[in-house]
C-alpha cells in the first residue's frame, strides 16, 4: 500500500511504461496458454486453478530474480482471494491472470524499478528483464533518464531510499522477533493478551504478513474462552481498545466461528448500560462508543433510528469551545466518524463545524498535535488526514511537511520497539498510525496527495510534469488502485 503513490508518479512521468506491461503480458500469456486448460467449468476448479497458477507464476518470478519470500508475500495478498463476482466473471486461467494475477505482477516489477532508481537493490532483476526482452530501448532510456535525475538530486534519492526501506525494516523487525510475538499469545491476562495481539496483528495485516505467523494459540483462546474476553473495560481509548472488540476483530480476521446470537445479546446489553451510565456517550465515552459501533458492524447488528438517536444525543454545552479544547484531536475526529457511521453528519452540521474549527487549531508548521499546545502525534496526524479526506478538504494540507515527520517517527519507533509482555502500547499504536497515514497518502488518489508524495520523494522535474499533467491518475496504469473507505477508513481491494 505504501508504493501505490509511487506507481502513480512513475505512470504519469514515464512515457513508455505501457510497453513494459505488454511485454510482461506476452510472456505470461504464452506460458498460461501452453500449460492450462482454456475453460474452467465450476467454482472448485477455479479455486484449484488459481492455486496452481500462483505456484506456476511464483517459479517464473523467482527465476527472473524476485526473492522467494517476496513472492510468497505477494501471492498471499487478500486481492487474490476470489469473491462471488469473480466466480461469475472468470472462467479460464487466462482470465484469472488478467483480473487477479497481472496487477500483482506489474506491482512486483514496478517495486523493483523503484528500488533500482534509488540504488536500494542490485540491478540483477533489471538485467534479467533486459536480457529476456521485457525492456525496449525507449523504456531503458526513460529509466536511465529518471535514475540520472536522482543521481543529480542526492537528497531526494536518500529520501526515496529511506521511504522504500520502511517495509523491509519492519519485516526484518518482525522476523527477528517472530518467536517473541507468538509467545505473546500465551500471556495469562486476557487484557494483555488480546490488546497487544490486536495492535500487533493490525500492523502485520497491513503488510499482509499474516501467513508468516502461527496464530493457532490465539485462535484456540478466542474460540474456547469467550467468557474471559467478551467484556468491556474501563477507560477505553484508541491505544487501550475495548477487550470484546479486540476479540471480535481477531475472530473475524482469523476465521474463528462464534455464537453470533450470544455476541449480539452482549452488545445490546452493553448498549443499555452505556445509555444509563453516561449523560452524553458521544463525548464522554467517545472511543467506547466507537468500538461498540464498529462491533455492531462486524456482527451485522443494525440499530434502529431511535437507538442511534439515544447514543448521539448531546447537549450543546459539550460543543462549546471551552469544552472541545480539552479533548484529544483524535477524539474530535472520532466524533465526526461516528456521525458518519450512523449517517447523521448532515443533521449535526452545527456541531460538525465547531469540531472542525477546533481541529484546525491543532495543525501547525511543526506537525499535528493531540491538543492545542500538545505534542506532535502520529495518531493525531492520521486522524486529521482522515478527517480532511472524509470532509473532502485535503488541499489545505499541502503547505505542511507531514511526510517528513511520519517517516522519521517510523524509523525512531522501529529502532526502540521491543516485543515483550510489558511493551509500550503507545509505541506500537504510534507505529500503526504512521503506516495508516502512509496508506492515505498512497491510496487517496487525488492530485494533491500525489503531488505531496512527489514533492517529498522526487526531483523537481518529475513534480513539474505531474503538476502540468491533465490526468490525476494515468488511465493506462495497470497496477491495483486500492481505495480507502471514506467512512470507516478500511482498505477497499
Amino acid at each position: 500500500m505504501i508504493y501505490q503513490g509511487l506507481f502513480n508518479i512513475l505512470s504519469l512521468y514515464l512515457d513508455n511504461l505501457e510497453f513494459f506491461y505488454n511485454s510482461l503480458d506476452e510472456y505470461f500469456h504464452e506460458k498460461i496458454i501452453d500449460n492450462f486448460e482454456k475453460k474452467i467449468e465450476d467454482k472448485d476448479a477455479l479455486d484449484l486453478t488459481l492455486e496452481q497458477l500462483k505456484i506456476f507464476i511464483s517459479k517464473d518470478l523467482q527465476e527472473i530474480g524476485i526473492e522467494e519470500i517476496e513472492v510468497e508475500n505477494k501471492v498471499s495478498d487478500p486481492f487474490l482471494e476470489l469473491d462471488s463476482e469473480d466466480y461469475k466473471r472468470i472462467s479460464s486461467a487466462y482470465e484469472l491472470y488478467e483480473v487477479k494475477i497481472a496487477p500483482i505482477i506489474y506491482e512486483i516489477f514496478l517495486e523493483e524499478l523503484v528500488h533500482y532508481i534509488a540504488d536500494s537493490t542490485t540491478s540483477g532483476v533489471m538485467l534479467n528483464l533486459k536480457s529476456k526482452g521485457f525492456l525496449n530501448i525507449e523504456f531503458i532510456v526513460d529509466i536511465k533518464g529518471l535514475k540520472t535525475l536522482f543521481d543529480e538530486n542526492l537528497d531526494k534519492k536518500e529520501k526515496l531510499r529511506k521511504y522504500i526501506e520502511i517495509r523491509e525494516k519492519f519485516i526484518k523487525k518482525l522476523s527477528e522477533n517472530k518467536e517473541k510475538i507468538e509467545k505473546l499469545e500465551d500471556l495469562k491476562k486476557p487484557k494483555d493478551k488480546l490488546q497487544l495481539l490486536y495492535l500487533i496483528y493490525r500492523i502485520i495485516h497491513f503488510f499482509h504478513l499474516d501467513r508468516r505467523f502461527d496464530f493457532s494459540h490465539i485462535i484456540e483462546y478466542i474460540k474456547n474462552n469467550v467468557d474471559e474476553w467478551l467484556m468491556t473495560l474501563p477507560l477505553v481509548t484508541l491505544k487501550n481498545p475495548d477487550l470484546y472488540f479486540c476479540g471480535l476483530y481477531l475472530a473475524k480476521n482469523l476465521n474463528v466461528a462464534l455464537d453470533k446470537e450470544r455476541i449480539k445479546n452482549f452488545l445490546m446489553q452493553l448498549y443499555e448500560e452505556g445509555i444509563d451510565e453516561f449523560e452524553a456517550p458521544l463525548v464522554e465515552a467517545t472511543d467506547g462508543l466507537y468500538y461498540f459501533l464498529k462491533s455492531t458492524n462486524l456482527m451485522k447488528l443494525w440499530l434502529d433510528e431511535s437507538q442511534i438517536e439515544r447514543l448521539i444525543e448531546t447537549e450543546p454545552k459539550f460543543f462549546e469551545p471551552n469544552y472541545l479544547k480539552n479533548l484529544e484531536t483524535s477524539q474530535l475526529v472520532i466524533i465526526l466518524k461516528i456521525y458518519n457511521l450512523v449517517k447523521k453528519k448532515a443533521a449535526m452540521e452545527q456541531n460538525v463545524n465547531k469540531i472542525v474549527a477546533e481541529i484546525e487549531k491543532r495543525i501547525s508548521s511543526d506537525g499535528i498535535t493531540q491538543y492545542r499546545e500538545g505534542f506532535v502525534s502520529s495518531e493525531a496526524t492520521y486522524y486529521v488526514l482522515f478527517c480532511r479526506y472524509m470532509n473532502r478538504s485535503l488541499e489545505n494540507l499541502q503547505d505542511y511537511d507531514l511526510l517528513s515527520t511520519i517517516v522519521s517517527r517510523i524509523y525512531r519507533n522501529l529502532e526502540i520497539l521491543e516485543f515483550t509482555a510489558d511493551m509500550n502500547y503507545d509505541l506500537i499504536s504510534e507505529l500503526f498510525y504512521s503506516f495508516e497515514s502512509l496508506k492515505l497518502f498512497n491510496c487517496i488518489e487525488t492530485k494533491q496527495m500525489i503531488i505531496q508524495l512527489a514533492n517529498y520523494l522526487f526531483p523537481t522535474k518529475v513534480v513539474e510534469k505531474i503538476e502540468n499533467s491533465s490526468e490525476i491518475v494515468n488511465s493506462d496504469a495497470k497496477f491495483r488502485h486500492l481505495k480507502v473507505d471514506r467512512i470507516t477508513g478500511e482498505t477497499i481491494y
